[in-house]
């Protein structure tokens, strides 16, 4: 038995202590081991504060995880409120646009000297400066158009930064339509896709000619239009205004207004019989983290795609949302009247590579696209079997000034069926009162 008493205990001085002693070595060993031990205390302390630390971060992480994915899910909801409200609540008259004093004060810029030239163009906004259509050399000035750039990819981004709902084609780009409902394609032809994550498609040809375009959206529907003209789903024109008239009713005064259609009759693009001449799958492989389900910025059917680049799907890419310029008042009167979600209505799309440069524009996240001809008969299906595509431009000159996709029928002012009720209309000149077809499959009288 150990000692008690000790290296100091009074018998083990005198040499006969019956109990154990440890030795002297022994104890220098222990009080070593103390040492070592009492110095290694701090950093034992300073770990378990790490963990304790560490435990109290991955706690503020996951709240502030949770924290993230709330704030995302209200930004989520925020940005679709924002993305249903257009830039232009209500569209100013074109020919207000251009008032006597700016027409005097054009007429009179260019005598300047092109430093004030400049200085007076420079104080119009991005929208003022390409309505004015000016030549390329002088855009370029207007705009400070950095050295190395290229114009399509810097207005593009520069559109896509101030979200204007209006977007740019710098050259030849290629129309492309996939016109059913996500998930209602054949099973069959599932298989024939490489990994089943792709898009049936349709070319819609030719493309739209280079330059700026205002996006206005209609019920089911969309109207494509150079920035600097009128849409033809108003009541402006290039030749008279009607702004009386309900302007659900353009179809019954676009001859009066200065408008040239050429209607293209592509049935097999019609929702209600999806069954194109040609088709292909465009793959959406490479998307980068936007075919989450759900997402505002999810890329699916019903699509229109306007590509700016030869196989931008091949390399990552990614899409979002933005505004539209103008939506019209049926499809806003859609949402209050049959309880529309905004990710129900169509919106304007921005694709992007990985270096920011737009690659192709989209026209999405709505129902199944709807067309007729606004020049012929209204039939029952309402555009939903019988599908056109319709480019116009003003009367009398060459190029083109837009394209739309009219839409459903429903709630449109069409004018046989204004001049049918005795309703007035400005083109009413051009038609006489014709029996109303109940279906597009009965023949004409």
């Amino acid at each position: 038995m150990l000692c008690r008493n000790g290296p100091t205990c009074h018998f083990l001085a005198r040499g006969h202590c019956w109990f154990r002693h440890t030795d002297v070595y022994e104890q220098e060993d222990e009080m070593v081991e103390l040492l070592r031990l009492l110095a290694r205390l701090p950093q034992r302390i300073i770990r378990l504060q790490g963990i304790i630390a560490n435990q109290l971060w991955l706690e503020d992480e996951e709240e502030e995880f949770v924290n993230m994915a709330v704030e995302r899910r209200e930004k989520e909801k925020g940005m679709r409120r924002i993305l249903n409200k257009p830039v232009h609540q209500e569209l100013k008259c074109q020919r207000g646009f251009l008032s006597n004093d700016v027409k005097y004060l054009l007429s009179n810029v260019s005598q300047l000297p092109p430093e004030l030239h400049l200085a007076i163009l420079r104080h119009f906004d991005l929208e003022a400066v390409l309505r004015l259509e000016l030549p390329y050399n002088l855009l370029c000035q207007v705009l400070r158009l950095p050295r190395g750039e290229k114009m399509g990819s810097w207005l593009g981004r520069q559109l896509l930064e101030q979200d204007l709902g209006i977007i740019y084609v710098p050259g030849e780009s290629k129309m492309l339509l996939a016109n059913y409902e996500d998930g209602d394609e054949d099973e069959d032809e599932d298989e024939d896709r490489e990994d089943g994550n792709s898009l049936k498609v349709s070319d819609i040809s030719p493309g739209l000619a280079p330059g700026a375009y205002k996006v206005r959206i209609l019920q089911n529907g969309f109207d494509l239009v150079r920035v600097g003209c009128d849409f033809l789903s108003t009541q402006c024109g290039p030749v008279k205004c009607f702004h009386t008239a309900k302007t659900e009713h353009w179809a019954s005064s676009f001859m009066c207004r200065g408008f040239s259609l050429q209607t293209e009759t592509r049935a097999d693009l019609a929702p209600g019989n999806w069954e194109p001449y040609h088709s292909w799958h465009l793959p959406l492989g490479q998307s980068q983290g936007d075919r989450l389900r759900g997402s505002v910025d999810e890329l699916k059917a019903p699509v229109f795609v306007i590509s700016l680049q030869e196989e931008w799907w091949t390399r990552q890419w990614s899409h979002r949302r933005g505004r539209n310029y103008s939506v019209d008042s049926v499809a806003q009167g859609q949402e209050v009247n049959d309880g529309a979600s905004e990710e129900e209505l169509l919106g304007l799309g921005i694709v992007t590579n990985m270096q920011g440069e737009v690659v192709a524009y989209t026209i999405s996240g709505g129902p199944v696209f709807a067309a007729y001809d606004p020049a012929e008969e209204p039939h029952s299906d309402e555009g939903w079997y019988n599908f056109s595509v319709t480019r116009y431009q003003y009367t009398g000159q060459i190029e083109q000034a837009g394209l739309i996709i009219t839409g459903s029928q429903n709630d449109y002012g069409m004018p046989w069926l204004l001049e049918e009720e005795g309703i007035e209309f400005p083109d009413q000149e051009h038609y006489t009162a014709k029996q109303y077809l109940p279906t597009s499959n009965e023949p004409k009288p």
